[in-house]
């Protein structure tokens, strides 16, 4: 299957393309001499300075990005100095930070024999920095100058206080509507690596998909979980629970995907109103690690009345297995983004233990963990 929309992925589960490359090291720690017998502090030294330089990558990005360079750049290569020109800037400066982007390897520099050196941006990283793209990550961008930056020079006085309300209760993650609508339209890539594990995880079920079925979103954001969903499985339909500013954006996506006419949104606070009862597959992606175990168990409660006989609920989220020796990929991220939502206003990544417990306690079982990227994915069902 092919999405109906122009980006520069064709998602097909089972067939996920190799990146060019990953994230590269700024150290090349295996030239560190054994320096008089203090060869380990040495090393960790730099180790913990590579750490503390990271914020380096969102410095020269988000700084790119103000200034204008993507948007320029996707009208074609330029010299430091034609791009200084065009974003009022300085052209030491820019060549400096162009010079920030190439080390990064968000855009190509090409050496010329006549000439300055020609900056260049691929159409795929044109698609991630420029507004409008389907995997556009302008809105996490936006998300950071809004909150982040300023959220996570303050952790200090989050692990203080816990984000704890007056009485001392955990609070429910208290971002902004504002902050929510630009991080919302800043991390749909996350959706098809899901997608396809999710697709995978029906066919080892043998969990039948050639027949129609009712899914509900809760929580759906843009929608585009469900939405990918549709696309695979044309006698599905699709309803997207969320709030009234939303809404709009998770509509407008299904209508660019071409899945209007089987995708719904309704404006329901999920917390006080029905979800409806007999759904085949109920979908939370990113909402669990936004909860209290209080508030998940209360989620997971109205699943269980929401869902079919023989349906799943399926939980994409940020989850640790807590295998000390091993500390799998998913769970060091899980764990670091557990430390992001406590800078940001609550939240956590939970253990899959303590989905178990609140399974249980719910008349529900786990069936299936699933690996993707970044995130785990929880099928459960009827007890």
């Amino acid at each position: 299957m092919t999405p109906g929309v122009s980006t520069s992925v064709d998602f097909e589960p089972g067939d996920t393309p190799a990146p060019e490359h990953n994230v590269r090291p700024l150290v090349d720690t295996a030239l560190l001499p054994d320096w008089r017998g203090a060869g380990k502090v040495v090393h960790s030294a730099h180790r913990l300075y590579e750490h503390l330089i990271s914020l380096w990558a969102p410095g020269v990005i988000e700084a790119a990005h103000d200034l204008g360079v993507f948007a320029e750049l996707s009208k074609g290569a330029r010299t430091s100095d034609q791009l200084a020109e065009a974003c009022d800037a300085n052209q030491r400066a820019m060549r400096v930070l162009m010079d920030g982007l190439f080390a990064y390897d968000i855009v190509d520099r090409i050496p010329s024999a006549t000439g300055p050196s020609v900056y260049r941006m691929s159409d795929e990283m044109s698609e991630c920095l420029l507004p409008g793209g389907l995997f556009s990550l302008v809105g996490k961008i936006e998300y950071d100058r809004q909150l982040a930056w300023h959220s996570w020079r303050n952790l200090a006085d989050a692990v203080r206080t816990d984000n704890r309300d007056a009485s001392g209760d955990l609070q429910l993650n208290q971002i902004s509507e504002h902050n929510f609508e630009s991080l919302v339209r800043g991390i749909n890539f996350w959706a098809p690596p899901i997608v396809e594990a999710l697709c995978a995880g029906f066919e080892t079920l043998a969990w039948p998909t050639d027949r129609p079925a009712s899914v509900l979103d809760i929580g759906c954001g843009t929608g585009l979980y469900s939405q990918l969903l549709l696309e695979q499985f044309p006698k599905w339909r699709a309803t997207g629970l969320e709030a009234p500013h939303i809404a709009p954006i998770a509509e407008a996506q299904a209508a660019r995907i071409g899945v209007a006419d089987r995708f719904g949104v309704q404006v329901r606070d999920f917390w006080t109103e029905s979800w409806g009862s007999d759904h085949d597959l109920l979908i939370f992606v990113n909402i669990f690690h936004l909860q209290t175990p209080e508030s998940a168990m209360e989620l997971l409660h109205k699943s269980q009345q929401a869902l079919g006989e023989n349906g799943l609920i399926c939980i994409a989220d940020h989850m640790v297995t807590d295998e000390q020796d091993a500390k799998p990929v998913q769970d060091r991220f899980a764990m670091l983004f557990a430390a992001s939502m406590l800078a940001t206003g609550g939240g956590d990544a939970f253990l899959l233990d303590e989905y178990d417990t609140w399974l249980a306690a719910a008349g529900l079982r786990r069936v299936a963990v699933l690996d993707t990227p970044m995130h785990r994915i929880l099928l459960a069902g009827h007890a």
